[in-house]
């Protein structure tokens, strides 16, 4: 009884864990860089005058490319933490290959798309909603994305963070070490909640965290399903995709009360509908496993 009191009490602590640890490497990552600029800088002066020395150190410090270096060190350095984590506590003895996660590899690849274009409008559409009621949050995201650089001009070290490493990372954290973690102490569908609240959390950002949150949801669930990283982490990667690149090229409705209530109707079934193909692709579904044996 008492051991497995102290095994809830573990994987209940690994639940929030991954959030500090995110935060703590971002920050240990950022002093780094910031220094190495800093001494990049220091190397390079030519000027003579000390405001001309403050003025190149803050400027590398705070450059683009510095701001770069520290979301792509931080997303490489995350991904092997907690993925020696997660290997640790939840893998050992399983295997990551894909093999057997799939009764219908069509039905899977063919959810995949559908869910990631039903969400991506879904979370297109609450933005939306959430930037009318709350103009401040739109431009608060919108600084955030600046500063960030991603955007119409975002270089290829942004593109391969925004696109690639993040989701990877994001993928491990909260699919991967959060929700098994909350799934060994409540049921499945709390475990979802709770991942997907962390999610949303993580962003920091207001109008980033509602998106989050319900994107967070699906991903729960399809996890849940597939229990297979490399399944949300392809769908991350896809949505991330269509969200920096492809939305431009999808068509968007909604210009009245009427035609944006359809358009939002059109996205939530077009998003149930991805998740009934992916439910069909996989090998296994549990419904009933309302608590896990530790």
């Amino acid at each position: 009884m008492n051991q497995n009191n102290a095994n809830k009490r573990k994987y209940v602590s690994w639940i929030f864990l991954p959030c500090v640890i995110a935060f703590v490497l971002q920050f240990i990552v950022t002093i780094i860089v910031m220094e190495g600029g800093a001494v990049y800088a220091l190397g390079t002066f030519k000027g003579t005058t000390w405001n001309e020395l403050m003025t190149k150190v803050y400027s590398t410090m705070l450059s683009d490319t510095a701001q770069n270096c520290i979301f792509v060190v931080y997303t490489i350095v995350g991904i092997i933490t907690f993925l020696c984590i997660f290997h640790s506590l939840f893998m050992k003895g399983r295997s990551y290959s894909p093999k057997g996660i799939s009764k219908s590899v069509p039905a899977t690849v063919a959810g995949i798309i559908v869910f990631c274009i039903g969400i991506q409008y879904v979370t297109l559409f609450l933005m939306s909603a959430l930037s009318s009621a709350f103009p401040d949050w739109l431009q608060e995201y919108q600084e955030l994305m600046d500063t960030a650089g991603i955007g119409n001009k975002m270089t290829v070290m942004m593109a391969v963070y925004a696109l690639v490493l993040g989701p990877v990372m994001e993928e491990i954290i909260f699919r991967g070490i959060t929700l098994s973690a909350a799934k060994k102490v409540m049921s499945y569908y709390m475990a979802i909640i709770v991942q997907a609240i962390l999610f949303g959390a993580y962003h920091m950002n207001a109008l980033q965290s509602c998106y989050a949150f319900v994107f967070g949801l699906g991903m729960g669930y399809i996890m849940h399903i597939y229990d297979n990283l490399l399944v949300t982490i392809i769908i991350h990667i896809v949505y991330n995709v269509i969200g920096t690149i492809g939305s431009a090229f999808l068509p968007v409705g909604g210009s009245n009360v009427i035609s944006f209530f359809f358009w939002v109707l059109f996205s939530l079934i077009l998003t149930y509908f991805g998740i009934v193909l992916l439910r069909k692709g996989a090998a296994s579904v549990k419904e009933d496993d309302i608590y896990v044996d530790i």
